[in-house]
């Protein structure tokens, strides 16, 4: 376990970043191409963590599968090996994997016709899964926990002999991701309705791409405008990553033009600009961009703006249980935030009530990790704990940040 210090002599940040490939468009499609058997050619592959795992993964067909602590993976993969005949695995992960829920995934699945057993505590990880033929029709989804399981069961359905129907809950969280399903289904020439409810066909070839560019990862580009908006000044040139794009995290660049931080769109890319647009306090409804919400409440802490943030429930089911660490490490700096269950309030506070932390713990979540580091331009120095934890979908983050002048590195 690595603890790295850093710090940035100047706050002035000026660098061209080439964000990782989207993990989340990345194992979407190697689910996808290992159910259609596609000789589809992946560019720009994700070396994270989690895709590394998926690939692993897709290869096993017997015994234990650990999938550590990547939700993605254990959603997709719990979906493909029930719905893979001949498939008879054990999947498992970190003891917080086994502490994320995955019933309302296992309950559609068994509606199909799936064969999946719970080895300890029901409604959670691990599962024994015996894969057999599922023919589809009709599954009714909770997706109130995470949207994960609609996608799961969408990307193994164009296989079904009677296609898929899926009916959704009403509360039904982060549904861009769904939208990305689908257009990666699409691009996969797999015919997809998407409205209230979701409906995917037998497959049959319609125009489909034959190779696949994943795209660079928005969710990643969140903490470059954090980091940005944090600087005494600075421009920042994003590398490839474009406003078309069907990943929901886009819409940080919107959010960003009122927290001092402009986007220019290029032929290169995206050029992030400071600006004086500063809100004086701020409400963001975050049911569809869970993702965004760690480098967002650090930086409105970071700025002081009073904001509350809603629909955050299912933020406690990520990779750590997000509002409570955010608020621990938070209140820990001398900042005024809380969270009652579906709401992250954060309040004013006086300059003198900051206090510089020896180190934040980052709970082995890639997102607290990443989030956490821009305030280094605030406390002078900081140190993050267990960095190694970027690894799930930004190996490189550090090095991208020495890139733009941060000087990291490693505490005893």
């Amino acid at each position: 376990m690595s603890n790295l210090r850093i710090k940035h002599p100047t706050k002035q940040l000026t660098g061209n970043i080439t964000l990782p490939a989207s993990k989340s468009i990345c194992n979407r499609v190697l689910v996808l191409n290992k159910v259609l058997s596609s000789n589809t050619v992946i560019q720009n592959m994700s070396t994270a963590d989690d895709c590394l795992i998926m690939q692993h993964a897709l290869q096993q067909t017997q015994g234990s599968v650990d999938v550590k602590n990547a939700g993605t993976c254990m959603r997709f993969l719990t979906a493909y090996y029930a719905s893979t005949p001949h498939t008879n695995v054990i999947l498992h992960g970190s003891e917080r994997m086994h502490n994320r829920p995955i019933g309302a995934l296992v309950n559609a699945l068994i509606q199909l016709g799936a064969d999946i057993d719970y080895i300890d505590k029901e409604g959670f990880p691990p599962l024994r899964i015996k894969g057999k033929n599922l023919h589809g029709g009709v599954a009714t989804v909770d997706a109130s926990i995470s949207s994960q399981f609609v996608s799961a069961l969408m990307l193994v359905a164009p296989n079904f002999k009677n296609g898929l129907s899926i009916r959704l809950g009403k509360h039904t969280v982060s549904k861009p991701y769904i939208s990305l399903t689908s257009d990666v289904l699409k691009q996969f020439g797999v015919d997809v309705t998407l409205q209230d409810d979701v409906v995917i066909r037998p497959y049959h070839t319609l125009t489909k791409t034959e190779t696949f560019f994943i795209e660079p990862d928005w969710s990643a580009a969140a903490f470059w405008y954090q980091l940005l908006a944090m600087a005494v000044s600075g421009n920042i040139q994003l590398n490839n990553i474009k406003p078309k794009s069907a990943q929901g995290d886009a819409m940080i660049a919107e959010y960003m033009e009122s927290l001092g931080v402009n986007t220019i769109y290029t032929k290169q890319g995206s050029t992030l600009d400071k600006n004086n647009n500063i809100l004086e306090q701020a409400h963001y409804d975050m049911l569809n961009y869970p993702d965004m919400v760690p480098a967002m409440a650090v930086l409105m802490c970071a700025l002081n703006i009073p904001c509350t943030f809603v629909n955050v429930a299912h933020l406690q089911a990520k990779e750590s249980k997000r509002l409570t660490v955010l608020c621990k490490e938070l209140v820990k700096c001398g900042f005024d935030i809380s969270n009652n269950g579906n709401e992250l309030l954060i309040n004013k506070i006086e300059k003198e009530s900051l206090i510089k932390p020896i180190s934040i713990n980052t709970y082995q979540d890639h997102r607290m990790a990443m989030a956490f580091a821009p305030l280094a331009l605030l406390f002078n120095d900081l140190v993050i704990n267990d960095s190694q934890v970027v690894e799930k979908s930004y190996p490189h983050f550090w090095d991208d940040l020495r890139k733009v002048g941060f000087e990291i590195t490693t505490e005893p």
